[in-house]
């Protein structure tokens, strides 16, 4: 993979996910925050924290708490790991700080000690006040620190995240930030004299001087250059308690996994941020020394995060075949697009170890599909479904309901058809729309988009003729109706399997 900050770490959705802010204030206790700072600090000289040749590197920051935001499905944060292994190769100190399973003011505290010179904060929806509060707090002890945000968020909105940080880098973050982070520390440069920095020696690159703004457009890197780079750096996450979390919901140890990058679809509602629309593999013996690194961390299962993993028939037999040759001893889910697959190529996946696909139904009408310019029909996205099910592949399906210029009468359709299928998991969630979008020029305003708080919230930020309270009561009563309709079923296998075991002993 890599971007500045893009991760797998929630679900579902294309961005994720939390907040420590509510109504706009902290809420966490100040007075508490600045206690543990200074028992961290206590050895640590005030002078000291000024003088930048004492700071070592450089510190990447993920700023998802749990505790604000807890999700079933969670993964470590492969952005900053890419990124630490870069950094890593070119000799630059580097401390990897996820925040998830730790609270506020201990990360402060951890950050301010390490003394960093540059901070690199990943963002992605949800996290943008999280992002805000660390930056503000940690200029507070670390004024000397560049203070530098990346990731899905800024890079589709950059000047929101350029008034605050001392610059943003957008797309992907492989090889250029890097670039400019060993050129940074090498020049003993500060925050203060970045007008000697010039954007377009580093793509993707964005800041604002004396009320201007300069940036330099993003790349895309080719698979060449994507298979150069080492392995991403998982050693700074807890993994015990990334297993042990995901293991309670799903009874498998499962993490993340990048393989392919970029989208050619163009969905009204999607940005993609930072991958954008050139599709890239990797070469599948890096792609497999990855998955060997994965095993021995002690993980079960794989979650392949790519928007278009299944996009390729000829490169996704190619990675069925290798796993069934090598005997990898690990399952994995992924998601898929409805259009694509043959029953024989269903049915390899099956015997290469896939367990569960994730698809974009969206919609239970034609007619709201054409709105989101998905490029699929309904008819399509039920027979995927049954195909994977008929090869003893689970399934998942995403919905967004509410969509500008649908109907009550669609918005129907939607859970009726999530009702209809034999799925395994259905999640719900109403749009956002992201800057950069063809959604967003439509129905949004610029100087007034905000954030979501928490993950999938039912909240609109932008005026929609739909009532927010009619459609989160719909999609409670749809999704109560969905479990009990799938323990009904799995009642019903489970008394299958014991009958024909029982009929096999009498015989």
């Amino acid at each position: 993979m890599n971007n500045f900050g893009y991760s797998t770490v929630n679900w579902p959705g294309t961005f994720h996910r939390t907040t420590i802010v509510s109504d706009g204030a902290p809420d966490y206790e100040l007075s508490s925050l600045k206690e543990n700072i200074y028992k961290a600090l206590s050895h640590v000289q005030p002078e000291s924290l000024m003088n930048r040749s004492s700071r070592p590197g450089v510190t990447l920051v993920y700023p998802y708490f749990r505790l604000k935001d807890p999700v079933e499905k969670l993964f470590p944060p492969l952005g900053i790991a890419y990124l630490a292994s870069q950094l890593q190769e070119k000799g630059i100190p580097v401390m990897v700080v996820d925040c998830t399973f730790q609270n506020f003011d201990d990360v402060i505290a951890r950050i301010s000690e390490f003394r960093p010179a540059i901070i690199g904060i990943s963002v992605m929806i949800t996290m943008s006040r999280n992002a805000f509060d660390l930056m503000r707090e940690l200029r507070k002890w670390l004024p000397g620190s560049l203070f530098i945000a990346g990731g899905p968020l800024p890079t589709v909105n950059p000047a929101m995240f350029a008034e605050k940080f001392d610059m943003v880098f957008c797309g992907e973050g492989d090889v250029t930030f890097p670039c400019f982070c060993d050129d940074y520390l090498s020049s003993g440069s500060s925050p203060d004299n970045l007008k000697t920095r010039d954007p377009v020696s580093y793509p993707g690159l964005y800041l604002k001087r004396d009320g201007h703004e300069f940036s330099s457009p993003p790349v895309h890197n080719p698979s060449e250059i994507l298979d150069s780079l080492p392995l991403p750096d998982r050693s700074g996450f807890d993994h015990h308690r990334y297993q042990a979390a995901i293991e309670k919901n799903s009874g498998l140890r499962q993490t993340s996994l990048i393989v392919t990058r970029g989208c050619p679809f163009s969905c009204d509602f999607c940005s993609k941020p930072v991958w954008g629309d050139l599709f890239r593999k990797p070469s599948l013996v890096k792609v497999f020394s990855e998955i060997e690194q994965i095993i021995a961390l002690g993980y079960t299962c794989l979650w392949i995060a790519d928007d278009c993993f299944t996009l390729d028939n000829d490169y996704l037999r190619s990675f069925c075949d290798e796993m069934i040759r090598r005997g990898v001893p690990i399952k994995w889910t992924c998601l898929s697009r409805v259009d694509r697959l043959t029953r024989e190529l269903v049915d390899l996946m099956k015997r290469a170890g896939c367990i569960r696909t994730y698809l974009g139904l969206e919609a239970g009408s034609n007619e709201t599909l054409r709105l989101m310019n998905k490029r699929v029909t309904v008819e399509q996205g039920i027979e995927a479904v049954h195909l994977f099910a008929e090869a003893g592949i689970g399934t998942a399906g995403f919905f967004m309901v509410g969509y500008p210029k649908e109907t009550i009468g669609s918005i129907e359709k939607t859970f009726a058809l999530a009702l209809t299928l034999p799925l395994d998991e259905a999640w719900f969630t109403i749009p956002l729309p992201l800057p950069g979008t063809p959604l967003f020029s439509r129905v949004a305003d610029p100087e007034s988009w905000e954030d979501w708080d928490i993950s999938n919230q039912v909240k609109f930020v932008y005026p929609s003729e739909f009532d927010e309270q009619w459609l989160k009561r719909r999609i409670n009563e749809t999704m109560e109706v969905f479990r009990e309709k799938k323990r009904q079923r799995d009642s019903l296998v489970i008394c299958g399997t014991l009958s024909g075991s029982t009929v096999s002993r009498e015989e």
